[in-house]
């Protein structure tokens, strides 16, 4: 074995102020430390062995990981499929568009068409947790109930501006209006 020296010095502030005599600095003081290395030969192996239960904890932590992972990302899926819901939904219950999806069956079929993407893209979504499963089946649902919604909408027949609910105020005075008329001739 050989040895080798490292030198260490120390040294030391000395702050000077108006009043006090400048003192010279203090000599640094040297101390030597021996490093001893090793000869050339060659390195003993140590084997770490880890107890079981170490083991059996790092195989937990990762497949809980890969199934945080794999439950977003089916999660992810059923949320943009969801989103798709919500736009459709948006879409079915404005006026403009129950009125083209009466007159135009190709509207009608366009819609059908992107509700049943939706369904088709939630079927693609494995069930293997609970959770998801539950989640997915609510959306499934949901996106069924609008294509029944779709379906009304479609095979309802056309009312008449007089017929059925009135569309504004002025249908609802000459309609009261109308039936004052029609009593005072019968009590005359």
């Amino acid at each position: 074995m050989y040895s080798i020296y490292f030198d260490f010095s120390s040294f030391s502030y000395s702050d000077f102020s108006q009043n006090e005599e400048a003192t010279p600095p203090i000599r640094p003081q040297i101390t030597s430390i021996p490093v001893e290395f090793p000869s050339n030969q060659t390195p003993i192996q140590v084997p770490v062995i880890l107890p079981l239960s170490c083991i059996s904890a790092a195989a937990v932590k990762i497949q809980s990981a890969y199934r945080r992972k794999l439950v977003r990302t089916q999660i992810d899926r059923i949320r943009s499929a969801a989103g798709e819901a919500d736009r459709l939904e948006h879409l079915i219950r404005r006026q403009d568009t129950v009125d083209a999806i009466r007159r135009d069956p190709r509207e009608r079929l366009r819609i059908s068409e992107e509700l049943m993407a939706a369904l088709l893209r939630l079927d693609g979504v494995p069930g293997f947790y609970a959770p998801v499963r539950e989640i997915r089946r609510d959306v499934s649902r949901r996106i069924v109930g609008l294509q029944e919604l779709l379906d009304a909408v479609a095979d309802a027949p056309d009312v008449g501006e007089m017929e059925g609910i009135p569309a504004s105020l002025e249908e609802i005075v000459w309609g009261i209006w109308e039936e004052e008329d029609g009593r005072e001739e019968h009590w005359v």
